[in-house]
């Protein structure tokens, strides 16, 4: 018979058999009977061994949820089903197997940098042609989709033609992690969803330093890489202008509060631009994305300007 902690600990396991959850660490809809969930809301935390909606401000643990599902109000009947059901249960969920790492090396200079590229990103995408050289951005012929190579082992894709996208199959990780080294208490990060977003940041001012997480799924990736380099300076999270954007937006910046690292949700896509993301607002109106983005390098410039005051007060006082 197992105990109540580690019977909290099959929650992920409970959420892929019974709920059809394969990713719990990605957004899923939520869970509570009474929230009609349009827009995926709901994630599950490691730190609590629970999944929170970040719309209706559900929590669940398993046994809230082996509730709900039988229709248990009694905590021992609750302990009974959930023993039931994982009576000769093997945790392989926390044993995953090793993902094969496959090297894009060869392939990345396989492809090539051609017109095709050059118009989708410059043209449609309003990025500074001098981008995709920087970060090696490069066209497939055969898929007529632009390749942005993330590290040897992880590459992102999007068509020129349509919406199509997908990642490689290599392990998915953060992209331009390299600028999160050598940090001071005066450097700030843009952290955006999506690769063209940080790059859209970059078109409007070439000395930004920004990320993307590829993908919110990758949040607690960031997390590893910002503990792994002990960055000291502010996240300027600037996710997408929706509600999973907000909701990521919000997850995150808990994330970094538990670790103590300094953050700001900003608002660089202001409701009435109407557009969903970065990108699309420097295409529909760049003028406004610079207004806005200049707004907060003035108001960041203003915070460590004061930072910088109050520790030359600090010495000064120690020096008398």
């Amino acid at each position: 018979m197992k105990n109540i902690q580690q019977l909290k600990q099959l929650l992920p396991d409970y959420l892929s058999k019974y709920h059809n959850i394969n990713s719990p660490r990605s957004f899923f809809k939520c869970l509570n009977p009474n929230h009609n969930d349009s827009h995926p809301s709901m994630i599950f935390t490691d730190k609590y061994n629970i999944c929170k909606c970040f719309s209706c401000g559900a929590s669940y643990d398993i046994f809230d949820l082996i509730g709900l599902d039988y229709n248990l109000t009694n905590f021992n009947d609750k302990l009974n089903k959930l023993n039931e059901i994982y009576l000769n249960y093997s945790p392989s969920y926390y044993k995953p197997q090793p993902q094969k790492l496959v090297d894009y090396t060869e392939y990345y200079q396989k492809c090539c940098f051609n017109q095709k590229l050059l118009d989708y990103m410059s043209k449609k995408r309003g990025i500074m042609p001098a981008l995709l050289k920087k970060y090696q951005i490069v066209y497939d012929q055969n898929t007529q989709m632009a390749i942005f190579p993330i590290n040897k082992n992880c590459y992102f894709a999007r068509s020129v033609s349509g919406n199509k996208k997908n990642k490689s199959r290599g392990n998915s990780d953060i992209w331009n992690k390299k600028i999160l080294s050598n940090s001071s208490s005066s450097t700030h990060v843009y952290v955006t969803e999506g690769i063209i977003d940080s790059l859209s940041l970059e078109t409007i001012d070439p000395s930004v330093r920004t990320i993307s997480v590829n993908g919110v799924s990758n949040i607690n990736q960031l997390i590893k890489n910002l503990k792994k380099v002990n960055f000291e300076g502010m996240i300027m999270i600037a996710f997408d202008n929706d509600a999973a954007g907000e909701q990521a937006s919000l997850l995150l910046k808990e994330k970094l509060n538990e670790n103590n690292i300094k953050s700001v949700i900003t608002h660089l896509i202001p409701a009435i631009s109407h557009c969903k993301d970065i990108n699309e607002l420097l295409v529909k109106d760049p003028k406004l994305l610079e207004k806005q983005y200049f707004y907060y390098e003035a108001v960041m410039s203003n915070y460590f300007n004061k930072m910088k005051e109050k520790e030359n007060v600090s010495v000064a006082t120690l020096n008398v």
